[in-house]
């Protein structure tokens, strides 16, 4: 009897529907190899599988569940970013263990681990099966294998490590950070959340709440012809790229001066923002004026990910060194790699750029930087209270340019298949944190 996979899609409404499928094809012609596939969205797990044709429609979640061992597997296929809410909201009616499939484009891995963060907080047992860009045969042997062969289980993802030992000097930086919070946290960080009151009372840091009306407010109050505008405009104007203009980026420029405004108003050492909420409202991203800000010793990180930032805070304090927040992008366990992007990253840690629209929105002005090779350091503090830890050292192999990702791209190698592997089994959420290798490790307690 042929195996039979239901595989729900879940895709953010920022993506275009035939394009995510699209792109797909290869990915689903590999998985018909082993086994029978019907398609399914969350919104009609209720009336059941049909074909490829729609997407998820925003309905109301349904209660009934797909069919569980005797009706064969069921793949949640995380298409895009931005569908962690979406996920969350669709639990109850998937059948257990859950089983994620990811691939490397439209931010699909960094959605799936963000997922598989939350569900190994709950106890909930999952696994992730990441599917290479090359669509090397040998993954669907092994996604066969483990699906339906002798090595089918699941997998509980591990915690992190517990914290090393600061040295005081990071403490005492701590105790004298103020942290500006502009817009909360996007909504599809479900596992990113924190006990603020917990980490004020260990670390002394302060959180501010800043509405993004005040940053909107400040953004309309910068004069388009401010000297400091012209000044960024004659320096950058010729990296711009994709279609881009001076218009453009005059604007990046404005948003950069109207953060920065914030940070002196309200005594700031670092700020995150939830960057696609002003989009609609300031008609440009914040890309640029992040990166000029970590430039200058402001730490700043975007889509309100306060664990990420605090990470990179760490990193500056700990290192001196600009710290570069990215999505994990792909992986390849036969080359020990993951790839990493974001549209955002310090130009100190770049040695050229060009500057053309922002990924998922296809606006505004994002960063195209190329990393130096090297050794590199990722990083990254998590759970409620920034109590958990991962660190882990490699190689940057290279920068790649893939159209259907974020606009700064690298691939990491790992030092052997085991650190490859600790990385897919920490629970850490969707962003790293990626920095020189200028120093050594701290040791743990």
């Amino acid at each position: 009897m042929r195996n039979h996979i239901n595989l729900v899609i879940f895709s953010s409404s920022l993506h275009d529907g035939e394009s995510v499928i699209g792109s797909r094809k290869l990915l689903f012609e590999g998985i018909r190899r082993f086994a029978d596939l019907d398609i399914t969205y969350p919104s009609m797990l209720h009336s059941g599988p049909r074909d490829l044709e729609g997407m998820f429609d925003g309905s109301s979640p349904q209660t009934e569940t797909l069919p569980g061992e005797d009706g064969g597997k069921t793949l949640c296929f995380i298409a895009t970013g931005g569908t962690e809410e979406i996920f969350r909201d669709y639990i109850d009616a998937l059948p257990r263990p859950i089983l994620l499939l990811s691939d490397g484009l439209h931010n699909s891995f960094a959605a799936a681990l963000e997922i598989k963060s939350f569900l190994t907080q709950r106890g909930i047992a999952s696994t992730i099966f990441n599917a290479p860009l090359n669509n090397n045969p040998a993954f669907y042997e092994s996604l066969e294998q483990r699906l339906f062969g002798d090595e089918a289980g699941s997998d509980l993802l591990t915690p992190s490590e517990a914290l090393p030992k600061f040295p005081k000097a990071v403490l005492k930086a701590f105790e004298k950070t103020k942290i500006g919070l502009i817009g909360g946290a996007s909504g599809w960080l479900i596992s990113s959340g924190i006990d603020r009151e917990a980490v004020q009372q260990t670390y002394g840091a302060r959180f501010e709440d800043i509405e993004l009306a005040e940053l909107e407010k400040a953004f309309s109050a910068v004069p388009a012809d401010a000297p400091e505008i012209g000044s960024i405009c004659a320096r950058m104007e010729p990296y711009l790229t994709g279609g881009r203009t001076a218009d453009d980026l005059r604007e990046a420029a404005r948003m950069y001066l109207a953060l920065r405004a914030i940070c002196t108003q309200h005594s700031l050492n670092a700020l995150t923002l939830k960057c696609f909420g002003i989009l609609d409202s300031c008609r440009t991203t914040a890309c640029l004026a992040l990166a000029l800000l970590n430039d200058e010793g402001i730490v700043a990180g975007c889509e309100g990910d306060i664990p990420a930032l605090w990470t990179m805070l760490y990193v500056n304090y700990l290192y001196g060194e600009p710290a570069f927040m990215a999505n994990p992008a792909s992986s390849d366990r036969r080359e020990c790699t993951i790839d990493f992007a974001h549209c955002t990253i310090p130009l100190k840690m770049v040695h050229g750029y060009r500057l053309p629209t922002h990924f998922e929105s296809d606006s505004g002005i994002g960063i195209a930087g190329s990393v130096p090779s090297g050794r590199y350091r990722i990083v990254k503090i998590s759970g409620e209270k920034l109590d958990r830890f991962y660190e882990t050292e490699g190689d940057l192999a290279m920068n790649t340019y893939i159209p259907q990702r974020c606009r700064t791209q690298i691939r990491f190698r790992f030092s052997s298949e085991k650190e490859f592997d600790r990385f897919l089994s920490v629970s850490k959420g969707n962003h790293i944190i990626l920095c020189k290798a200028v120093g050594p490790a701290v040791p743990s307690r």
